[in-house]
């Protein structure tokens, strides 16, 4: 039963961690959302040859949108304009991602180390699916569009808008891969072993099948 118990007490943990981001209090959302906002200008200021966008707060924002998304195809002289939200699109897979790095039962520096490239790869995924949108809709049959994907082009494009822009799935998916890669290391079966069974890691180590 130790084991089981010992698995259970990590997600508490997770879960614990990740509920503090999700209490109702505006400090780490709001400064995750100028954040958002700030880095968002200053990636995709520029898209393509005519492609301009800017972030900005979004008038009045509620819950479910905060950010307002300005486009503009300079060359046509045409505008428009995506209203989303930075709470899903982002702060959301960040906080599970920290809250997995922290309940885990290695040391604190792994943590510290873990969680610094945690969040860098997760900010790149959440920059892939800003990406995804924006080359969606300038690749649109529209006023905005800068892009001729084609037809396949096009049809590729939906296909992974869809999987990584669109799916909240695939919010939290992301999050449980980039904690495995910058959390384990060879080695560590031993450490985790111990740490479930209660042993000493040097015990641990003739259960690991890789020594």
């Amino acid at each position: 039963m130790r084991p089981a118990r010992t698995v259970l007490a990590y997600f508490v943990k997770v879960g614990l961690v990740y509920a503090v981001f999700l209490l109702p209090f505006r400090a780490l959302p709001d400064l995750y959302g100028a954040s958002f906002r700030a880095c968002g200008n200053l990636v995709f200021r520029v898209f393509g040859r005519s492609g301009r966008i800017y972030f900005e707060p979004l008038p009045g924002g509620s819950n479910k949108y905060d950010t307002r998304v300005r486009l503009k195809n300079v060359g046509r002289g045409s505008s428009g304009s995506l209203d989303m939200a930075s709470r899903t699109m982002g702060y959301l897979p960040t906080a599970f991602l920290v809250g997995l790095i922290l309940a885990t039962p290695l040391r604190w520096s792994r943590r510290g180390k873990g969680l610094v490239l945690g969040l860098g790869l997760i900010s790149l995924f959440v920059g892939l699916k800003l990406y995804l949108r924006f080359l969606n809709v300038f690749s649109d049959d529209n006023v905005l569009a800068t892009y001729q994907l084609g037809t396949l082009g096009k049809s590729a494009l939906t296909v992974c808008l869809k999987v990584f822009s669109m799916s909240p799935v695939t919010s939290y998916i992301a999050p449980v891969f980039i904690w495995i890669l910058v959390m384990f290391r060879r080695g560590d079966v031993a450490h985790l072993h111990a740490a479930i069974y209660g042993e000493s890691p040097r015990a641990s180590r003739s259960h690991d099948p890789s020594r």
